[in-house]
């Protein structure tokens, strides 16, 4: 679903839709262009808290290739919610991950992200991440 946002909320949200876009294509410059140096972040995936981009790309190295079962066929997102709060911004929303294979059911992601306005750019300084099983409208 996509959401019509103006003003500061709509460069949040490109930002987050630019980042989806770049893990789609492998990438991670883009994506990285929207994330602080120093960003936190919980991974659905990974228990430590990651910081820094550094340790963000030290994580994404150590994972192994994709395989048939885990390959990603798509992104789409859901219920976005974004506040500004002067140069903060706190983005909610749900991802779903699509995979190629068909017996494997998508996975429902919780993603709450605080970005921090950079002089002209928004940027991901925190994220959190959670995997549910039920989509709210199955239960």
């Amino acid at each position: 679903m996509t959401e019509q946002f103006t003003g500061e909320a709509a460069l949040v949200w490109a930002g987050q839709l630019s980042m989806y876009n770049a893990y789609m294509t492998g990438n991670r410059e883009q994506s990285n262009a929207n994330i602080a140096d120093d960003v936190t972040l919980w991974d659905s995936e990974y228990g430590p808290m990651i910081f820094g981009l550094a340790g963000l790309d030290a994580l994404r190295d150590s994972r192994p290739p994709a395989a048939p079962t885990t390959s990603v066929s798509s992104l789409d997102t859901e219920d976005p919610v974004i506040t500004i709060f002067g140069d903060i911004a706190l983005l909610r929303h749900i991802l779903i991950v699509n995979y190629d294979d068909p017996a494997r059911p998508s996975d429902w992601v919780r993603n709450t992200a605080v970005w921090k306005k950079n002089g002209d750019r928004w940027q991901v300084i925190h994220n959190h991440e959670d995997v549910f099983i039920t989509p709210p409208d199955a239960a």
